[in-house]
């Protein structure tokens, strides 16, 4: 959809969240007038909206047939009943982006790691003295980044995409990465099929395809470049190399991980691809400058510190399996109390038992509501808010509890001295707290005020 095309038409806004609020900033700047705003929740505008229309409320579904375009904020699912059979109405602030830029982009997906991926890419294009933005999952919605009446055009916008957002949309890209796959939003993709078929779609238009080689039998062309474990850009015993070629040694490198690893390999795919295609030196001199400063981002097992000999690791993000085993892995034999559970997906926590059992975890709080079934009918029947040791021979202490303060207490109180306490749940945040950030917020919080 072009820009100048929309003024003409009855534009519904649908979910006035941050994503929300962004269109309806970019819709009256374009000259849209006939704007309805829809959100389940009451909604408080302090400015003048004019004649914009809100409508809240459990029905605030009912006349979607009436617009002629819906801007979807990615939150919502297309599955839905009663907006699904109005899909080809949905559009988004990201499909107006790519509709509209003239410059390149660098799409960066995967299960976990596309932020960290992002991230980088961003910090050594800037280094470099490239003129670059960092825009999506990972910051301010496209719409308030990138001013797209203006025509500026950057060296490179690097755009992290959930799923959510490649849903509906097929991103035309200079370099597209796929980082991994695994079961996560399922429920709301309406199936594992949809969601692997979503994280797919950023490569179809993409004039570089960089995909990680476990993928390698899901996704296979003769114009994918693969990265990690082996392929075109790979980490192997402490080194990086482009093609069998050494370019890079694990030295001096704060992230922490054999996860972070093969991050850093697709990184060093888009900078190979850059640099030969800008016929400049290669740009590994300042990924390794970067490399040597960056530990990390928030919430991505971000050590907080040490208190009364316990270091705590905030890994909030980890919302599958995969995640906290990566994360258990990364720091070994270290961990004593790990936090796990929130919200249900119906996920498999076979290999997360076992992790928990080879590395002799002894300490395990259990969140609801998937805390109820990572040890299956054992902890589906504890109490809330008692110790209890799990039967048989793996025996960590268990406290089931709704509480954060009483999870950091029981850490304080069973963890030993010069051992870790890791806030990894292996579960999405949605039945206790708003989101990643507000769980490892409240888990900082806790820590850091207990006495």
């Amino acid at each position: 959809m072009k820009i100048k095309n929309l003024k003409n038409y009855k534009i519904a806004i649908l979910g006035f969240g941050k994503e929300g609020k962004s269109t309806l900033n970019f819709l009256k700047k374009v000259g849209v007038k006939n704007i309805s705003i829809l959100d389940k929740n009451n909604i408080n505008l302090e400015e003048n909206i004019g004649n914009i229309k809100i409508i809240t409320g459990d029905s605030y579904l009912n006349k979607l047939g009436e617009y002629d375009y819906i801007f979807k904020s990615p939150g919502i699912s297309p599955y839905n009943k009663k907006i699904e059979k109005y899909r080809d109405k949905l559009i988004s602030g990201t499909e107006i982006f790519f509709d509209n830029y003239k410059g390149k982009s660098i799409c960066v997906t995967g299960t976990k790691g596309k932020s960290t991926i992002s991230t980088l890419i961003y910090k050594t294009l800037k280094k470099a003295g490239l003129k670059v933005k960092l825009v999506g999952n990972i910051g301010n919605p496209v719409l308030d980044e990138i001013n797209l009446l203006n025509e500026k055009v950057y060296d490179f916008v690097v755009y992290e995409m959930s799923s959510y957002m490649l849903e509906t949309l097929k991103p035309k890209s200079y370099i597209s990465i796929i980082n991994n796959i695994y079961d996560c939003h399922i429920d709301w993709h309406n199936g594992r099929k949809n969601y692997i078929n979503a994280k797919k779609n950023i490569i179809i238009n993409a004039e570089n395809k960089i995909v990680n080689y476990e993928l390698k039998n899901k996704i296979s062309s003769k114009n994918i470049f693969y990265f990690g474990k082996k392929g075109n850009y790979k980490y192997s015993e402490n080194n990086f190399f482009i093609n069998e070629k050494k370019i890079l040694e694990d030295k001096n490198i704060l992230l922490k991980g054999e996860h972070n690893r093969y991050n850093i390999s697709a990184v060093i795919g888009v900078l190979d691809i850059i640099s030969k295609d800008r016929k400049k030196e290669n740009l590994f001199f300042e990924l390794k400058e970067v490399l040597k400063s960056f530990s990390g981002l928030a919430h991505r097992m971000e050590n907080i510190g040490a208190k009364k000999g316990i270091t705590f690791i905030d890994d909030a993000i980890a919302v599958t399996s995969e995640s906290t085993i990566a994360a258990i892995k990364t720091f070994g034999e270290n961990v004593d109390t790990i936090f796990l559970g929130g919200q249900d997906s119906g996920l498999d926590f076979s290999k997360l038992r076992k992790t928990l059992k080879d590395y002799n975890i002894k300490n395990i709080v259990l969140f609801p509501d998937s805390g109820n079934r990572i040890f299956l009918d054992f902890s589906n029947n504890l109490e809330f808010d008692k110790e209890v040791v799990l039967e048989g021979n793996y025996s960590p202490k268990l406290f089931k509890t709704k509480s954060m303060k009483k999870a950091v207490d029981f850490a304080f109180k069973n963890t030993t001295k010069g051992k870790i306490c890791l806030l990894s749940c292996a579960s999405p945040s949605f039945s206790l707290w708003s989101g990643f950030e507000e769980k490892g917020n409240l888990f900082k919080k806790e820590v850091e005020t207990y006495v």
